[in-house]
């Protein structure tokens, strides 16, 4: 789902339930994140940007408390950048679970994520008909909904943040040819 009417560059505090109340975040200011500014507008901008992340293993701890250390002198990120392999070996679910969602909880929750399609994502993705783990986990603007052309497949994509326009591209499953 997507939502609507929020203020630029605001920062906004959620938490997640259901009609039988707050499963999380009801009074936990940890639950938060903040809004992209104005498109076309000039403003610092700081990504945290990891490639080959999807080990799950001590070395990717390692990196990701590196980053939360310096987070926590410089402040935060405005999103994360993947760049594919986010899940080794073969980019299952419970790869992912491990790789992303069991590495990342306290980040994934303030920090906008965009990625790019790795070969070993690209192992249990199928780009042409957008299925698989990778595609069910993550949600990617394929009408131009956050800025630039419509691509019309999450598998390529582009999106503005303030003045800087990212293209990001799938290398691996989507073909190239004409």
């Amino acid at each position: 789902r997507s939502v609507s009417g929020l203020s630029p560059l605001t920062t906004y505090y959620y938490s997640v339930g259901n009609s039988s109340g707050a499963l999380a975040g009801e009074g936990d200011a940890s639950y938060h994140f903040t809004t992209s500014p104005t498109p076309g507008t000039s403003v610092p901008t700081r990504l945290w940007v990891i490639g080959d992340s999807g080990t799950a293993n001590s070395n990717a701890r390692a990196v990701r408390d590196r980053y939360k250390e310096y987070a926590a002198i410089n402040g935060d990120a405005d999103f994360i950048l993947m760049l594919g392999d986010n899940a080794y070996n073969n980019g299952t679910d419970a790869e992912y679970q491990a790789a992303v969602f069991d590495t990342y909880p306290e980040l994934l929750r303030n920090l906008p994520v965009w990625s790019t399609l790795g070969n070993h994502d690209g192992y249990t993705a199928d780009s042409a008909t957008q299925s698989g783990p990778y595609y069910d986990i993550f949600n990617f603007p394929t009408g131009g909904e956050a800025g630039g052309l419509a691509s019309g497949t999450e598998a390529y994509y582009s999106f503005d943040y303030g003045d800087i326009h990212f293209v990001v591209l799938d290398s691996y499953e989507t073909t190239r040819s004409v």
